[in-house]
């Protein structure tokens, strides 16, 4: 494992081998069945977004440390995103550095999450539009931009999405409204990302049989009529109802009306607590459940998940409500749906901070959270995880569920991601971590958008560093020689790191340091060198060959017996940092 922390050597020693693939395939649009796919909420903000909304949403106010004022459990990891991403709030971690969360809002972060989604070989997301907020115009906005970025962030990385109406006991009429809307406004359907099954776009409807009130058989009717046969034809389509576990013991007016859908799937969360609480829930719910539908030819859709908190958000709910017990617990229902011979999965939700459902990457340890207020980190239940471990396990069931691995009874080690890519900003530099790829020797990077690709290493080392990088947007694609690019997305650099290339000084006036000769042999000088720095050679892979103090203008620094090639010149003090490029090479 290749990440940024270890696991423990129990879970090594029973890891999961196959091959993978740098190359995720795109997924086929035409149908649900088959597919592992996420729920996505795309709800976070913060006052200095940019988005629709000005203040903060569903963190809480972060800028005030109280626990009166804070929503979510588990803190997200940012490792990976530009500074453009990161947003201030008054927590700081327990080094004294600020601690920043991410916003919906920024298109970037929606696409960054979008990847992760193919990184893993998952399938895609359900967009969450929650029907009651139709009257906030300004919610809606902000709707329609995290809308607009999951869309684009599918058609990028190959992925499907969904719309998925969330709370329909209320502002029933709305619906339609909305969905006329993203499908003239937004143009959803004139994406080949958009989910279809059984030759019509799917749209999911979540909450009938939770609520009272407008949630009525006769309104679930009404609509009903008007996705398959009232509404003009641009916009009909195929309906996955969201249901509560007891569905099927509904009385027969309601069973009627849900024979006429695709797709159920009934929600699960917090419905059982360990292994005993499952088998009865399988037993009673999901069989029975799952046998009505194939006698009604429904698409039946398990909701998986992998543990359940809401110490933050609700008063006296106690912490580590639901624990993941490192995975076991979700492992548990994949196991289960597996052995029910169920056809798709559900994950809720890959983005769930508030109840701490997420999949997504969040805090391994204390280090990684803010060092206030209390935080339900990976490492929770006694367990040394990585930040994308149940992203990993997701992608593992996902595997299974194609057929392309044999089912595990035990979680193991689930396969890593294809690449995690982090700047680091002090250093100047971005790190690649991946796994070794079935039958490759090698990997290329671009950092221009695949115009050219001058950076490669043996794909089995485990992680790269380009160093020496000045500020700026590097559009990342990576390839094995003579395959199909890979796009990675953007990564940043934004720290006061200058280009080796002009050969300045970092964080000071003085730009007359120059390395002589350059191109060179065997040997070279640093000319206009006032004061003692400390060297570093390293080549472009990060592999430090010499390190020492130099502060005498006259010396030669030889480097006759370093292999040909190109390496990287970093010169520090307390005050200045400088990097150059050189090339050895014989005479």
């Amino acid at each position: 494992m290749k990440f940024l922390t270890s696991i423990t050597l129990c879970l090594l020693a029973t890891q999961t081998v196959f091959g993978q693939r740098l190359a995720v395939p795109p997924v086929d649009n035409s149908t649900y069945t088959g597919k592992a796919m996420f729920g996505y909420q795309g709800w976070f903000a913060h006052p200095d977004d940019n988005s629709p909304r000005p203040n903060y949403w569903h963190y809480g106010n972060m800028d005030v440390i109280s626990r009166d004022n804070l929503n979510i459990e588990m803190f997200p990891d940012l490792r990976e995103m530009c500074s453009s991403e990161k947003y201030p709030t008054a927590y700081t971690h327990p080094n004294g550095e600020t601690a920043y969360v991410f916003s919906s809002g920024n298109k970037q972060t929606v696409m960054r999450h979008m990847k992760w989604v193919r990184d893993y070989n998952t399938d895609g997301v359900f967009m969450q539009r929650f029907i009651s907020e139709y009257n906030d115009r300004v919610v809606m906005a902000f709707r329609d931009s995290v809308t607009t970025a999951v869309m684009e962030g599918c058609e990028k990385y190959g992925r499907v999405f969904s719309i998925m109406y969330d709370g329909v006991d209320r502002n029933l009429d709305k619906i339609k409204e909305d969905w006329m809307h993203m499908v003239d406004d937004l143009g959803i359907l004139n994406s080949d990302s958009y989910l279809q099954h059984e030759g019509r776009p799917l749209v999911a409807l979540w909450g009938f049989t939770f609520y009272s009130g407008d949630a009525t058989v006769e309104a679930l009717e009404d609509l009903i009529d008007w996705f398959h046969n009232s509404a003009p034809p641009q916009y009909q389509a195929s309906i996955k109802l969201g249901l509560n576990d007891n569905w099927f013991t509904k009385s027969q007016e309601w069973l009627d009306a849900f024979a006429k859908v695709e797709v159920i799937s009934p929600w699960s969360v917090g419905r059982f607590s360990n292994k005993t609480g499952y088998n009865s829930y399988a037993d009673n719910q999901l069989r029975k459940g799952s046998s009505w539908c194939i006698n009604h030819d429904i698409l039946f859709v398990p909701v998986l998940w992998p543990g359940f908190s809401w110490h933050n958000l609700k008063d006296g709910e106690p912490k580590n409500q639901i624990p993941r017990d490192g995975g076991d617990f979700f492992w548990m229902q994949v196991v289960g749906a597996y052995n029910n011979h169920f056809k798709t999965y559900y994950f809720a939700m890959l983005d769930e901070l508030d109840e701490s459902t997420a999949f997504f990457k969040t805090a391994e340890n204390s280090a990684q959270a803010p060092a206030q207020q209390y935080w339900l980190n990976l490492d929770a239940d006694g367990t040394t995880l990585p930040s994308d471990w149940y992203l990993r396990c997701a992608g593992e069931a996902a595997e299974i569920l194609r057929g392309n691995i044999n089912i595990s009874y035990t979680l193991g080690t689930p396969a890593e991601g294809i690449m995690t890519i982090i700047p680091d900003d002090n250093k100047c530099s971005l790190t690649f971590i991946f796994p070794d790829f079935e039958n490759e020797n090698k990997i290329e990077i671009s950092l221009d958008g695949g115009t050219t690709y001058p950076y490669s290493t043996s794909d089995d080392v485990g992680s790269y560093v380009i160093p020496g990088l000045q500020d700026g947007r590097y559009d990342i694609f990576v390839r094995h020689p003579g395959s199909e690019a890979v796009p990675m997305g953007p990564s940043c650099i934004n720290s006061g790191c200058t280009s080796s290339g002009n050969r300045q000084l970092v964080n000071s006036a003085n730009s007359a340091i120059k390395i002589f000769p350059n191109p060179l042999s065997s040997g070279f000088e640093i000319k206009g060198i006032d004061d003692s720095y400390q060297i570093e050679i390293c080549d472009v892979s990060g592999k430090v060959y010499r390190s020492f103090t130099y502060d005498d203008v006259h010396s030669m620094i030889d480097i006759s017996t370093l292999p040909d090639g190109i390496y990287l010149v970093t010169m520090t003090n307390e005050h200045n940092r400088f990097v150059d490029r050189i090339i050895k090479m014989h005479d």
